[in-house]
């Protein structure tokens, strides 16, 4: 069965009002409501998304639209003077002939329509009723002796008719409410009923003053409320905090801890030195990517970071010599320190050892000038030699002759350059030349020491000669460059059994 959501009246009382209430949901209904005075359930051309917005919100509007209206305070109603129906004026409404005229008018615009009095009592304010029913019955000018009263004292209309306008007054202040509502209602209501220009002063001031003390008491009765909410609310606040900080100590713990490992675990540290030496050299993308493909990811890391966010960390040290990935937030911030850490590390090692090899090729290895210029053309094929200009070379395949004839260094060259220069000639003897020690060594660079070396002594002396390790690393190193080489001798005589048989021998303390 049908069931009617707007009927014609109340579909044309709101048509006239919503200019007033500016409320979306009704003005996009609107062009559909002119064309249609009836809405029900089975209305097929209003989607069900519009009926369900009429059904909700029917009430709202309506209640809304009648406070839009007042009563015209120069002329509020008229009563026609005809006995004949056909002679009268149609309700704005209900559209039925009307013979007292009520004159109302839309607070926000001015728009005057007539009504009749049943649609004044359905559609309109209490207030406009109660002005109705005195203007009708006693006093014609009432809307007007009203207007008056509300421009001087606005809290009157509020006293009257809003009931819930002082909703924190404390419940031992209701009586004293309703005191001052019956007060103020007897004596507009008597002031109203008499044509007068004088404003009941006098008879209002006991109420109004009354009025004043409720609204300080609802006032502090909010302000004490929005306090105690404000405290709630921080009190909640900071309960979320700490337990959000909570949770947020134990994931750092476990996260801390699982960092912990992870960073001191070996594969880990194999795998940054690995990344960090493909970094320092500073080739193409393409090609460190291509080899960066062969390196062997751990499990753990590769959940952190991935080819593409290595790819943009090389480029960026590639150009500034340093790693700051402020653009891959994701990456962990510690991994990103540690590979800039070690990148950094291997780069400075890397310009150590190329000084080192560059003063070598110049000044520090007796060379023929063929070889001298060919190793300083391997030299210059690196980063770190592609930094340097083409006369700077120039004047190294000869730096050794010039120094030999107590020149000083040419002029021009880069200050790093000269000063890493001057700092391995500070380091020369008195007489000759002896190439610039290195402060690290690798396995296959001692291994190249110990062939055709007729004894230990010998691999000593170029050791010595080429590396310039720390005292407890230069012992550790030259004891295993010693067993090394006893190896070596042993496998070339072809005793490697004999010599580990009577070498467990002696490891065997006797009985």
């Amino acid at each position: 069965m049908a069931t009617t959501i707007l009927t014609p009246a109340e579909n044309r009382f709101l048509q006239l009002t919503y200019p007033a209430l500016a409320d979306p949901a009704l003005t996009r209904l609107m062009p559909v409501l002119r064309d249609h005075p009836t809405v029900k359930t089975t209305s097929d051309w209003l989607t069900t998304r519009a009926k369900q917005a009429v059904a909700t919100s029917r009430i709202d509007w309506l209640v809304q639209g009648s406070l839009a209206w007042k009563l015209l305070a120069d002329s509020p109603y008229a009563i026609n003077s005809s006995d004949q129906r056909g002679q009268w004026h149609h309700c704005a409404l209900c559209h039925l002939p009307v013979r007292y005229e009520y004159h109302v008018v839309l607070r926000s615009d001015g728009r005057e329509i007539v009504v009749g009095s049943e649609c004044v009592k359905k559609f309109m304010s209490d207030e406009m009723q109660y002005l109705m029913t005195i203007t009708t019955e006693d006093n014609f000018h009432a809307v007007a002796q009203y207007d008056a009263l509300s421009a001087q004292y606005p809290q009157v209309p509020e006293i009257l008719w809003t009931p819930d306008a002082l909703p924190h007054l404390p419940s031992n202040q209701h009586a004293q409410h309703r005191w001052v509502r019956r007060g103020t209602k007897s004596t507009v209501t008597g002031y109203l009923k008499h044509r007068t220009t004088t404003l009941p002063d006098h008879q209002l001031s006991p109420y109004l003053q009354g009025y004043a003390d409720l609204q300080a008491k609802n006032a502090a009765a909010q302000a004490a409320l929005d306090q105690q909410r404000q405290r709630r609310v921080l009190q909640e606040h900071q309960a979320a905090e700490r337990a959000q900080q909570r949770a947020w100590q134990a994931a750092a713990d476990a996260q801390t801890t699982a960092e912990q490992r992870l960073r001191q675990s070996r594969e880990y540290q194999t795998w940054l030195t690995a990344v960090a030496r493909l970094v320092v050299e500073r080739g193409p993308l393409g090609a460190f990517k291509q080899r960066l493909a062969a390196v062997p990811v751990p499990k753990p890391v590769a959940r952190l970071v991935n080819s593409y966010q290595l790819g943009v960390m090389a480029t960026e040290f590639a150009h500034q010599g340093r790693i700051q990935a402020e653009r891959l937030q994701i990456v962990p911030r510690y991994l990103v320190a540690d590979l800039n850490q070690r990148s950094r590390q291997l780069a400075a090692q890397r310009q150590r050892d190329w000084y080192d090899d560059l003063f070598n090729a110049a000044v520090g290895f007796d060379l023929t000038p063929s070889d001298r210029q060919r190793r300083l053309t391997d030299l210059q094929a690196s980063w770190e030699g592609r930094q340097l200009s083409a006369h700077v070379y120039s004047d190294l395949v000869t730096l050794r002759d010039r120094l030999d004839q107590a020149q000083p260094l040419p002029n021009g060259w880069p200050d790093a350059l000269r000063q890493a220069i001057q700092r391995r000639l500070d380091q020369q003897p008195a007489q000759g030349w002896v190439p610039a020690r290195k402060n690290h060594v690798t396995p296959a660079q001692l291994r190249a020491l110990v062939p055709d070396a007729t004894t230990f002594a010998t691999v000593a002396q170029r050791y010595h000669r080429f590396y310039d390790l720390p005292a407890d690393q230069a012992a550790v190193t030259l004891s295993a460059l010693a067993q090394y080489y006893l190896v070596a001798q042993d496998r070339q005589a072809h005793r490697q059994a004999a010599t580990q048989a009577l070498v467990r021998q002696l490891l065997t303390p006797e009985s």
